[in-house]
């Protein structure tokens, strides 16, 4: 045979074959034909499927979201508030130790005054007494030294007033 090949049988890429466009053309509309059928519903109704679980996904996240940020805002007001209830107990229990703190001072104070009134008034009687005893010192000693000194010129009864006179004019701030 020859080396060079009919025209007939070897095509160039650019030719046109009216047989096998033909038969191309009516395969692809078989194909299209046979996937309308069976594949695109089938597609379609996936596809259908799932937009509706996705809006529902949507939904239900949109939902969930609101239903969150109601109960974020509940938990921010439930802290506020129970800052606000600290902070008042807090006061309230700073008010109490302040009261609670006076009144110790002030029984304190009244105990102390108390104990300083005991005590002068103990001072002021433990005085009475000791310029009484020393009164009557003072007057047993004088009678000794005047009866000695005048001896016979006047007798104890005597002395003794004399002595007592004496000492009531004395000035009460000396004694």
């Amino acid at each position: 045979m020859n080396a060079i090949a009919s025209p007939v049988l070897a095509a160039g890429i650019m030719d046109l074959n009216p047989g096998l466009s033909l038969w191309t053309a009516i395969t692809f509309l078989v194909l299209i034909g046979v996937l309308w059928k069976f594949a695109f519903g089938p597609i379609t109704r996936m596809l259908a499927e799932r937009e509706t679980t996705i809006r529902d996904a949507i939904d239900s996240a949109r939902k969930e979201r609101e239903e969150a940020e109601k109960m974020l805002a509940q938990q921010k007001e439930a802290l506020i508030k129970a800052q606000r209830d600290a902070a008042e107990l807090a006061k309230r229990n700073q008010q109490e130790m302040e009261n609670f703190r006076t009144q110790l001072t002030a029984q304190a104070r009244k105990e102390a005054d108390d104990l300083v009134a005991t005590a002068r008034k103990a001072i002021g009687e433990e005085r009475r007494l000791a310029v009484a005893q020393l009164r009557a010192e003072v007057a047993d000693l004088a009678v000794a030294a005047a009866s000695r000194i005048v001896k016979s010129s006047l007798d104890e009864k005597a002395q003794r007033q004399l002595v007592d006179e004496y000492i009531k004019d004395l000035p009460t701030g000396r004694a």
